[in-house]
């Protein structure tokens, strides 16, 4: 082991003392097995911020949750919350439909017409492209809780289809090549029987 592989071992290993769990060795074994390819530094943060919120020892999972919220919330890449989903569409809608496109760049032809605004996100888009911006734009007043329900539901399922995502392509990534395998004998299998 070189240094770095100690250091995150000794690292890990003060997590599961932090929670009274320091004699597990094997899992300790485990949590380093699948926390190694994370630079020490990152780590270091991410336990330390687990160890001051969680209130028994974080699973591997949590792990990486908090090492992703730190790295997004520093280059602002993070997942907006609902919340600030729903300001942003309010103000999409607005500003499009109701005031139209303005600016030095909009072409003569479209200047006050309806436009698509720039959404901030890939899932906040796929949210008002489930529902359809023309469709938001003349739902009656009334009627916009329900419409805010389900634009909510498919922003929060846009948001679960990243994170399954970005897990699907770190796990490839680390196995890429047995995957690959297995993915190409199945599909000869199944040539064979068809």
């Amino acid at each position: 082991m070189d240094k770095e592989q100690i250091d995150k071992t000794k690292y890990i290993a003060s997590l599961f003392a932090a929670f009274g769990q320091s004699g597990d060795g094997a899992r300790i074994a485990i949590y380093y097995r699948m926390l190694k390819d994370v630079p020490l530094k990152v780590l270091k943060l991410a336990i330390d911020k687990l160890i001051l919120e969680s209130k028994y020892l974080p699973t591997i999972a949590e792990i990486r949750e908090a090492l992703k919220a730190l790295v997004e919330e520093s280059n602002g890449t993070r997942i907006k919350t609902w919340q600030e989903a729903q300001a942003e569409i309010a103000k999409g809608i607005t500003r499009s439909w109701f005031h139209g496109c303005l600016g030095e760049d909009v072409p003569d032809d479209l200047y006050g017409k309806p436009c698509e605004p720039k959404w901030s996100t890939p899932e906040i888009k796929a949210a008002v492209d489930s529902y359809g911006m023309d469709n938001i734009a003349m739902v009656n007043a009334s009627d916009m809780p329900i419409v805010w329900s389900q634009l909510r539901k498919a922003y929060e399922q846009a948001c679960q289809r990243k994170k399954e995502k970005e897990v699907n392509n770190y796990v490839l990534e680390k196995g890429g090549e047995k995957i690959q395998a297995l993915t190409d004998s199945l599909s000869n299998k199944l040539l064979l029987k068809g």
